[in-house]
């Protein structure tokens, strides 16, 4: 595929005025979706703030990360200058921070030759006001390219990040310091390779390869045991996933397959088999968020950002699923 960001690239995947509030949102919800406008906001991640009754999301075009009622509103909320490119979030109730994965496909505003491509970073934010509170680099952990997609927060508040260009998962504790936490050749491959990651709390990571549709189960207190769990079929262009039971897994797959489905196991992740699926409304759903016992899955079209000849779009929806 050509692309104005090589060689860092992904397949080609095949307000209102004033109206009253229960109006907007009827046609917000229609069919129990929540559709958004934001210009090119290109929205990859995505989590659910009980506090503010909003989905947090991010914008792997402007670097920000806005704020989207049930009603369709959007609304600015971070804007910070490290931000070159928002990717994956992780809301940590418990301690009221977002936690924001950060990296450049070179389809950023902010994008330059410093970061395109070498760039896996996390930021952690205040999740009320969203101060920042601390930043973290861990480009310098791992020689190579980089590009940090995806994370997942355990329950004493560590965090663990794939980076898709690097085989790597990265872990920030809760003092801070930032470390390799697993690496493996199994996690090489040709463009987008790790991608969504979960915590399981029987001990372990549940993560998958977007390019090979893998899926690894790697133990917490032994990250050299890592072992591949058995589904079905191989999910390739495997995003993001979102634990919902201990043997229930949702995973959002792009790339061609753009649908969603539910993984369950009975062995403790050792195979799985499908239970449900559902295809998306439009292309390129990438991650997932809980409401309740709810759950949306994030319509990107990222496609269409990262074709270069591609028209733009600023149109989005939160798919019910």
């Amino acid at each position: 595929m050509k692309s104005a960001f090589k060689p860092f690239t992904i397949q080609r995947a095949a307000w209102m005025v004033a109206a009253p509030l229960a109006l907007a949102a009827q046609l917000a919800m229609a069919g129990g979706n929540v559709k958004f406008s934001a210009d090119t906001v290109y929205p990859e991640g995505v989590a659910w703030s009980a506090p503010q009754n909003a989905f947090l999301v991010s914008s792997v075009r402007h670097g920000t990360v806005g704020k989207v009622t049930m009603d369709g509103k959007y609304t600015p909320f971070i804007l910070d200058s490290k931000l070159v490119a928002s990717v994956g979030l992780a809301l940590d109730a418990q301690r009221n921070t977002l936690w924001v994965a950060i990296g450049d496909l070179g389809a950023s505003e902010h994008s330059g030759p410093a970061t395109q491509g070498k760039l896996a970073a996390v930021a952690s934010y205040n999740a009320t006001t969203g101060q920042r509170m601390a930043y973290h680099d861990l480009s310098g952990l791992y020689a190579g390219a980089h590009f940090a997609n995806d994370l997942a927060l355990d329950a004493k508040g560590n965090v663990y990040v794939t980076d898709s260009f690097a085989p790597v998962i990265y872990r920030i504790d809760t003092a801070g310091k930032a470390t390799v936490f697993a690496q493996s050749d199994l996690f090489k491959g040709e463009n987008f390779n790790l991608n969504g990651i979960v915590v399981h709390p029987d001990g372990y990571l549940l993560v998958n390869k977007h390019n090979s549709g893998e899926l690894f189960r790697i133990s917490l207190n032994n990250p050299t045991q890592i072992d591949l769990v058995k589904p079905p079929e191989a999910l390739k262009g495997a995003d993001g996933m979102v634990l919902r039971a201990p043997g229930r897994l949702t995973v959002v797959q792009n790339s061609g397959a753009d649908r969603t489905l539910d993984l369950v196991s009975t062995d403790g992740w050792k195979s799985a088999s499908i239970a449900r699926e559902q295809k998306s409304v439009n292309t390129f759903p990438t991650t997932a968020a809980t409401v309740g016992n709810d759950l949306y899955v994030m319509n990107s079209r990222l496609d269409s950002l990262l074709t270069p000849d591609a028209p733009k779009v600023s149109s989005f929806v939160l798919q019910k699923y």
